[in-house]
């Protein structure tokens, strides 16, 4: 009897102890990102390992890459190679030249160890704007046809693709790639800080909007990204677009990344479309951690480990019903005024674990 109680015993204690830790492990979001930005400064194939490594360490499931913006285009397209012999690269002020990109090898060699680690590689081709880098290796993607240099320093540029037949045959050829080396059912087409003014000076753009019945330059984004949207979704695959990309109307299976805050996640949310949070103020964490770090520009909050662990990606402003539209949250790590790793760990940690901590909470 003595003996048969002792297995009992033991055999409860087991089963309570696994399930307290599958309660502790059970996340209350699905997806749980953190964003890599390695068009402003590249980092090597070695580093992008150890920094997933890092990711799996604290629980993330997806690693948003952001692979192209103005400043380089680091994937290569074998159908397109001047966007890596031109694009990839960019003269710096004091005439060197800086750059680099992943060949497709490495690419599926960085897919495959990601997912060893239960991590999806999200990567990101920014649409229409942020997009000077793959119109200098090709001029008749932009507005004007006018060659220009893959730029060399920080901000938001007027050169945006011509939504063209052209265009959206590049976009296609150049989605057909990265659906063969990135099996993730989300692709993200960024849609944000997109300029419209050589839309608006474009005699192809004023043809397009009257022939489409397009109102305004909202819609003709809209109408844009919705060329490519429709493309992966015969593929299989889902969008992911930053939050501006709600101006001008969605597909209803657009996933929205709400980064100025968490308005264009509410708005998403309250319209029936799923969203992820990374509010800048909370998410952003090229933002320095203290007043010990320096603010590398005027617009950066100080966001400090104990503040990021106060983040909640669901809204008061959504009902119970609405906030199931939130499926998770990312933080973001971009790279303007982060060039070396020393930096680079420096503003992830602490701050990805008091991330984890708080968007992984068990019910």
């Amino acid at each position: 009897m003595i003996f048969h109680r002792s297995i009992i015993t033991t055999t409860l204690f087991i089963w309570i102890s696994f399930y307290s830790f599958a309660q502790q492990n059970e996340t209350k979001f699905s997806y749980r990102g953190m964003h890599l930005d390695v068009s402003r400064h590249f980092f090597s194939k070695e580093v992008v390992k150890q920094y997933i490594d890092t990711l799996s360490k604290y629980n993330i499931n997806y690693f948003h890459w952001h692979l192209t913006d103005d400043q380089g285009w680091r994937i290569e397209i074998k159908k397109y190679p001047r966007l890596t012999t031109i694009g990839a690269w960019r003269k710096e002020k004091n005439d060197s030249i800086y750059g680099g990109f992943y060949k497709q090898a490495e690419i599926k060699e960085l897919v495959a160890y990601a997912k060893a680690r239960d991590i999806t590689i999200i990567p990101e081709i920014d649409i229409p704007g942020h997009s000077s880098a793959a119109i200098a290796a090709y001029p008749w993607l932009g507005c004007t046809g006018q060659q220009i240099e893959v730029p060399n320093r920080w901000g938001i540029f007027n050169d945006i693709y011509l939504p063209s037949d052209s265009t959206f045959l590049f976009l296609r050829d150049v989605m057909d790639e990265v659906c063969e080396l990135f099996p993730s059912k989300f692709i993200h087409i960024g849609g944000d800080e997109v300029p419209k003014k050589q839309w608006r000076e474009n005699e192809l753009c004023k043809k397009l909007m009257k022939e489409k019945n397009i109102k305004n330059y909202e819609v003709l984004q809209h109408y844009f990204m919705r060329q490519i949207e429709d493309y992966l979704a015969a593929k299989g695959r889902r969008c992911i677009a930053w939050g501006e990309a709600i101006r001008g109307s969605v597909n209803d299976s657009l996933i929205i990344m709400s980064w100025r805050g968490k308005g264009a996640g509410i708005k998403a949310a309250k319209r029936g479309n799923e969203a992820v949070m990374a509010s800048r103020f909370y998410c952003y964490f090229d933002y320095p951690q203290s007043a010990k770090d320096k603010k590398a520009a005027w617009w950066m909050t100080y966001t400090s480990a104990k503040k990021v662990a106060k983040f909640k990606p669901e809204s008061k402003l959504l009902n119970t019903e609405q906030n199931k539209k939130i499926i998770g949250a990312e933080a973001t790590l971009w790279t303007e005024y982060v060039s070396t790793e020393r930096q680079l760990w420096h503003q992830l940690l602490p701050r990805l674990q008091k991330f984890s901590e708080a968007i992984s909470k068990s019910y």
